[in-house]
């Protein structure tokens, strides 16, 4: 046999023990997913939202609009949590708020059970059910789970129907659900649950690694509200200050949630060895850990948790980002 044949069985062989092991790799990803249980992504929409319009001077001209009943049984017809209850903050139909007010009270919405305990897709266990089937969009490869970027869409479509109605309500009601799903998807975790070389490595121990998964997860949330609430001014700055993109190349809702989990992704890596640094090793334990908040404070310069804070405010920077297109297209499309 000559040696270039020798050579061509080789790369054969080599082939062959790479798609083996990414095919193994690939289970062990859909196991995690499955193992996976659902979580938010960005705690206190609301909060970050009323950030983030601060400077959208537009929505002055909308400070007077008067609440309506929901009236859209006829195009609204995604099914909702059986727990879910519509909810006027306001006052009941007939009192007055402003888009700004609206935007703000409901871009928390949808994490108000009206995606939970849903049969929606053979498939939603993967992502822990139905809250996490329409909050996420996993991608591994060519693998995609979850339906996050066609629900930004579904509800920015029904803005349209409701500014067609002249009722102003639930269009910046509806594009308030539409944000929603957008900020989601900019949560790097919503598009990864971990870094994809840990979870091949951890193989062997999927309890340790889901534990760990989550609990990164379930921390960069809650530091995430509470650095929010303290006003720390790198997350203040990311929220308020991030400028939206270029209109011409978005295309819809549903690209800025894709193009969102894209980028995302790789922010896992990052963001995974800091958290295990700042927060300690009980993040990455076997058993549910979280932070204790009453220790926390506004990061000192030079230190682990302002490295931090300035990788998970690019995350903040593209969650602004992405809302404030997601208005310039809502504007552009249906005159506001």
């Amino acid at each position: 046999m000559d040696t270039r044949m020798m050579e061509t069985l080789d790369k054969g062989g080599v082939m062959k023990r790479n798609r083996k092991l990414l095919c193994v790799g690939l289970v062990a990803v859909l196991v995690l997913f499955c193992l996976v249980s659902p979580v938010d992504a960005w705690n206190s929409h609301g909060a970050c939202t009323k950030l983030i319009i601060s400077d959208q001077e537009w929505l002055k001209a909308y400070d007077m609009i008067t609440v309506t009943p929901w009236t859209y049984q006829d195009v609204d017809t995604a099914a909702v949590g059986p727990n879910f209850v519509l909810q006027y903050i306001e006052g009941k139909p007939g009192t007055v708020t402003s888009a700004a007010a609206i935007l703000t009270n409901y871009a928390d919405e949808p994490d108000w059970k009206m995606d939970q305990d849903l049969n929606l897709s053979p498939f939603q266990v993967l992502t822990g059910g139905s809250q996490g089937w329409r909050h996420q969009y996993y991608g591994l490869g060519w693998l995609r789970l979850g339906v996050a970027p066609s629900r930004a869409q579904y509800f920015f479509d029904l803005a349209g129907k409701a500014k067609a109605k002249g009722d102003l309500y639930w269009t910046f009601r509806y594009l308030a659900r539409a944000i929603h799903y957008v900020q989601d998807t900019t949560q790097p975790y919503h598009g990864a649950p971990a870094p994809a070389g840990l979870i091949f490595k951890g193989i062997g121990n999927f309890g340790a690694l889901l534990a760990s998964a989550t609990n990164h997860h379930y921390n960069l949330e809650e530091y995430q509200s509470a650095m929010v609430a303290r006003s720390s001014s790198v997350f203040v700055g990311a929220l308020r200050n991030a400028a939206p993109l270029d209109i011409a190349t978005v295309t819809s809702a549903d690209w800025l949630c894709r193009h969102g989990a894209y980028l995302g992704r790789p922010e896992v890596r990052k963001l995974w060895p800091l958290e295990t640094t700042f927060f300690g090793d009980s993040i990455d334990g076997k058993d549910s850990w979280l932070f204790d908040e009453s220790t926390l404070h506004v990061a000192d310069p030079g230190t682990v948790q302002a490295a931090y804070d300035q990788e998970l405010s690019v995350s903040l920077d593209r969650m602004s980002s992405y809302t404030k297109t997601l208005l310039l297209l809502a504007r552009q499309a249906y005159g506001l």
